[in-house]
């Protein structure tokens, strides 16, 4: 089960959007790894780098955010914190019962339905306050 890209997730700025996507891409390969029948070593590796990337495109998202005075950057905080202790809870998971099929799907859908709601309603709110800002 492959992620495809969606247009209507793009913010239209281009280094969050690469961002989303890497994060995406991320996701589909601790899935893809499970299914492959990776070692847990090999998961939790990919769920390390999952984790190393969102840290660094929320610490540069809030510090956008910061610069530009943006009111929702507590909320922005809140759900970030919540997404990096699913991503914990996940690799806690995968060291306690190792990769399955069933933990992957489970925490595809819930990682990749989390950031995409994210994305439509928390980031693109702060795009159309930068717009509102420069427009």
């Amino acid at each position: 089960m492959q992620f495809e890209w969606d247009k209507g997730l793009e913010t239209g700025i281009t280094a969050l959007d690469a961002d989303h996507q890497g994060i995406f891409a991320r996701i589909d390969g601790f899935f893809n790894r499970c299914n492959e029948g990776g070692e847990s070593i090999e998961v939790i590796a990919v769920i390390d780098a999952l984790d190393s990337y969102a840290r660094k495109h929320f610490s540069y998202e809030e510090r956008l955010q910061a610069i530009n005075n943006y009111p929702g950057l507590a909320d922005q905080q809140k759900h970030h914190a919540v997404f990096i202790a699913d991503v914990a809870d996940l690799k806690s998971k995968l060291e306690t019962e190792g990769p399955s099929k069933q933990l992957a799907l489970i925490a595809k859908g819930k990682l990749i339905r989390w950031f995409s709601l994210h994305i439509k309603n928390m980031d693109k709110q702060f795009v159309s306050y930068l717009s509102e800002r420069v427009g």
